[in-house]
């Protein structure tokens, strides 16, 4: 029992606390103040705001925050600018994911509280947010007299302890803490100088380890959880022995999902757990509670590949089940007994346990969601029993109803073995097209290090467990960052986005350096994830030109949705519309930065100079009209004289007109040793691919060679290979041999080859093997001239264009006619290696025509010497006959003319 004066002294203070908030809503009214109250608990809150409603003469409005809430300021402001209140009262701050950065910017707004709000501000917070005020809203806070205090009873903290334990225990999947921190309670209670009795005691430390394991604090969480199950279990309280077991499974659970190297071991101990769990709740007598247990046991035997225990488990659960269970639970036994039936290879027993899992749910008219695993386990029987367009047909219903979000390793189950069935029937883009999407899926899930040479996706685990567990924005941020592989560069450009002045970045350099990877894996998520002095940032990612006015009015329109939660009404489909747009984002707080990455595809995607004016003045508007936008460009370094076009036709002052000065053009060139080690050390970790330091330290000597540098491509394409060979130590890479590189980058190249087909196989090495020449650079080719080289079907040479050019070999060269062109020069020794016959007899086609040119170009130059020959000497000749032709005929004439005199002579003779 608690001091009776203690009480009382508290219910006045309480008094005394709620006479002066009233007074302070009074008092300013008009003008903008800041009063903060602190509360821990929210059934004090419930009750003093009862009080507060019955006493105060000023009517006041009420916010909520929501735990998305990124900015305060910018909230208040869309709440209250249609129609100010006398006064504001805000609660929920405490709920808030990303609380640090909301304090922050509200801390850097301070002065627009001031000018934007003139009524009085009243903030409820507890003594956790209280302590962050203080570290990151410091100023801001100074502007409140000392917080307005209101402090629990004693006896009611005791039955909110015995309340909040009691719904702990009877409600463990939804129970959440949400109004009270432990730390508040245990400050309260040794103030109170109260002490737990054990069993209330065990309780606290098992919602301890709720709270542990929701902060992805999962080693205390364990700890927690431990302690109190020793009390459950000296006191035989089954029931609650049961619930703590199934947390500890949990807690090891997802120590398997973190630590996948020693996941065997986590699942082992998860096994241990739940047939403890089980055997609480049959002790119990809680049938209920056990079918539930029974079924996560079943999960655990699957990834352990029990085999046996799993088939006894089972068909004991199907029994429990059909009794006390869900349609779901009884479809998840049948699909337990599936499985086993075809690892032992009981094909039409599979396909019957599988198709009786759909019946169940259809018949209990389940939602599709359910049934992704069922059509899995159906269809790789039908595989088996050769019913091979039955199990596609299957598999492609269960990739559609599978959520990739809601079960990771069960979509990419699904995608293997629909990429196998399509390519055993000869499918190969698509089983080349499902390949390139699971390595996306694993790498933005962290589950696979290296890419080849794809690009890298945003970190979706990272985000996700960081929200779960409360960690701030700039946190999320620097993971994502580091994720990138380009940590660095990603911090300088969005430094240079934050910067005022920096109105246009041009990011630049040469195919393969990881250009579209830098701004879809790091930049762009990262900077969903940022705020500028309380501005949040709205990215717009163009990647297609052939109409951007469109692709960018809808990123535009889901980004304001997704961001700000409004839907826009007008459309958003002229550039005229899209700047208005822009403009409307700068007055609302919002910083729009806008990336059109691959942006030497525009160039061919507008041909003539007039349809490519109409982007040319959009941009030079952005640039020199609207303060709050941001332009990226991102293009290959061959294409960056393109831009003079758009410098020469357009002013662009705010840049004086000098499109490619440096303060401008941002550079992504090959990895520095010292990089390429960070980005191989933060590639493995966060895959927790366990590279050792000897290995890691090799392979960036060996990729640096004598330039001194590492490829991002080339590290990419070993590391798949090493990744794929499960090649974490030094030793086991030094088996591969001194030429362990080119070996690595050898098999890459012949597994893209045989990603083609064996029928195709040969044509696409010779295809590749055309795309180089005896110079070892790497020529532009068109289909027309690939095509006249192999004589084959065109159809042919289109798949495997199309693969190669997906697979990241090859570039299709945008204009008319598209040509193709090895991606990289370092590619071209491999490639020219290559040995097999049909190569062969290509090589010598090729060098027999090589011969045949050459010596119709030898013959061609003899002809054309013969006939400048013949040519000189006809004019010779004719120059001859022409000056003997004059004397000829000055001799005719003399003699004309001595014949004439002899004959006037004569005549004059006879005259005389």
């Amino acid at each position: 029992m608690v001091n009776s004066n203690l009480a009382e002294d508290i219910a006045s203070e309480n008094e005394r606390s709620l006479s002066t908030l009233v007074r302070t809503i009074a008092r300013f009214q008009g003008k903008f103040s800041l009063t903060i109250v602190r509360c821990n608990y929210a059934s004090l809150r419930f009750a003093m705001l009862e009080k507060l409603r019955d006493r105060s003469t000023v009517e006041y409005q009420e916010l909520v925050l929501e735990p998305a809430t990124k900015t305060l300021y910018q909230t208040l402001l869309n709440t209250v600018q249609e129609q100010p209140p006398k006064a504001l009262i805000v609660f929920g701050i405490e709920s808030v994911v990303a609380i640090d950065d909301l304090l922050a910017g509200a801390n850097r707004a301070r002065d627009q509280f001031k000018q934007d709000f003139a009524f009085p501000l009243i903030l409820w917070v507890t003594d956790a947010v209280l302590s962050k005020f203080s570290r990151s809203a410091n100023d801001l806070k100074s502007w409140a007299p000392p917080p307005i205090q209101f402090t629990i009873q004693p006896d009611n903290l005791m039955n909110l302890l015995w309340q909040k334990a009691e719904q702990a225990f009877a409600n463990v999947e939804n129970f959440k803490l949400d109004d009270c921190k432990i730390e508040s309670l245990r400050n309260d209670l040794s103030s109170f100088g109260e002490t737990l009795n054990p069993e209330l005691h065990a309780s606290w430390l098992f919602i301890g380890g709720l709270v542990a394991f929701h902060k992805s604090q999962i080693d205390l969480a364990l700890e927690h959880y431990q302690q109190s199950l020793a009390f459950s279990q000296q006191n035989q309280q089954w029931e609650r022995q049961g619930i703590v077991c199934q947390k500890i499974a949990q807690a090891y659970n997802r120590q398997a999902e973190l630590h996948r190297a020693g996941s065997q071991d986590y699942w082992q101990k998860s096994r241990k757990y739940l047939q403890q769990y089980l055997e609480s709740f049959e002790q119990a007598q809680r049938n209920d509670l056990a079918a539930k247990c029974i079924s996560e046991l079943g999960e655990v035997l699957r990834l352990l590949q029990a085999w046996e225990e799993l088939q006894s488990l089972a068909v004991k659960a199907l029994e429990m089940h059909e009794n006390c269970g869900t349609s779901s639970q009884v479809a998840e036994d049948y699909g337990f007994l599936a499985e086993v039936a075809l690892q032992r290879y009981e094909w039409e027993k599979g396909c019957e346990l599988a198709k009786s899992a759909l019946s169940v749910l259809e018949q209990a008219e389940a939602g599709k969601k359910e049934t992704g695993l069922y059509l899995l386990l159906w269809a790789k029987a039908q595989r088996n029993l050769s019913q091979q367009s039955e199990a596609v047909k299957n598999l492609e219903g269960a990739k559609d109803n599978t959520q990739l979000q809601d079960d990771v390793q069960l979509y990419l189950r699904i995608l293997e073995e629909l990429r196998t069935l399509y390519f055993e029937q000869s499918e190969y883009l698509k089983a080349f097209d499902l390949k390139l999407e699971q390595q996306e899926v694993k790498s933005k899930y962290r589950l696979q290090a290296f890419i080849g040479v794809g690009r890298l996706q945003p970190p979706q685990q990272t985000i996700n467990l960081a929200l779960e567990s409360g960690q701030s924005k700039a946190e999320i941020v620097e993971e994502i960052v580091a994720a990138s592989g380009r940590s660095q560069d990603v911090k300088r450009i969005i430094e240079r986005i934050g910067t005022p002045a920096c109105k246009l970045t041009i990011i630049h350099g040469q195919s393969g350096v990881g250009k579209s990877s830098i701004i879809q894996a790091g930049l762009v998520p990262a900077l969903q994830l940022t705020t500028f002095d309380a501005r949040d940032v709205l990215p717009i990612l163009l990647q297609s030109y052939h109409d951007w006015v469109m692709d960018c009015g809808q990123c535009l329109r889901s980004g304001i949705a997704k961001l700000r939660g409004e839907s826009l009404s007008t459309p958003i489909d002229t550039p005229t519309a899209i700047l208005e747009q822009l403009r409307l984002n700068q007055n609302r707080n919002l910083l729009t930065v806008l990336i059109f990455d691959q942006f030497e595809e525009f160039f061919f995607a507008c041909q003539d100079q007039s349809s490519r004016r109409e982007l040319y003045d959009f941009l030079a508007e952005c640039v020199n009209q609207i303060g709050e936008v941001k332009i990226i460009l991102s293009l290959r370094e061959d294409y960056l004289f393109y831009l003079l076009e758009w410098n020469r036709t357009t002013n662009l002052s705010m840049i004086d007109n000098d499109i490619l000065n440096k303060r401008i053009c941002y550079y992504l060139g090959n990895f520095s040793i010292p990089d390429a080690k960070i980005v191989l050390q933060t590639l493995t970790e966060r895959s927790q691919l366990d590279f050792s330091e000897g290995l890691a330290n090799a392979l960036v000597e060996d990729l640096a060679g004598k330039l001194g540098e590492v490829r991002p491509i080339e590290l990419q394409i070993v590391g798949t290979q090493l990744e794929k060979r499960q090649i974490t130590k030094l030793g086991e890479y030094q088996q591969l041999g001194s030429q362990a590189k080119l070996k690595l980058v050898k098999d890459f190249l012949d597994e893209v080859i045989a990603d083609c087909g064996k029928e195709n196989k040969d044509i696409a090495k010779v295809v590749m093997y055309l795309l180089t020449d005896k110079k070892e650079t790497r020529p532009q080719k068109t289909f027309a001239e690939l095509a006249a080289n192999l004589r084959i079907e065109l159809v042919e040479l289109e798949l495997v264009l199309e693969m190669i050019v997906k697979s990241g070999l090859v570039l299709e060269v945008p204009g008319t006619p598209k040509r193709y062109q090895l991606v990289h020069d370092y590619l071209v020794p491999f490639v020219r290696q290559w040995e097999n016959a049909k190569l062969l007899e290509i090589r010598e086609k090729v060098k027999e025509a090589e011969t045949l040119t050459q010596s119709a170009e030898e013959l061609l130059e003899k002809v054309q010497k013969d006939c400048d020959q013949i040519q000189e000497e006809s004019e010779e000749w004719l120059a001859r006959l022409k000056r003997a032709f004059k004397i000829v005929a000055i001799f005719i004439i003399i003699n004309i003319i001595m014949l004439s005199i002899i004959l006037v002579d004569l005549i004059i003779r006879g005259v005389a």
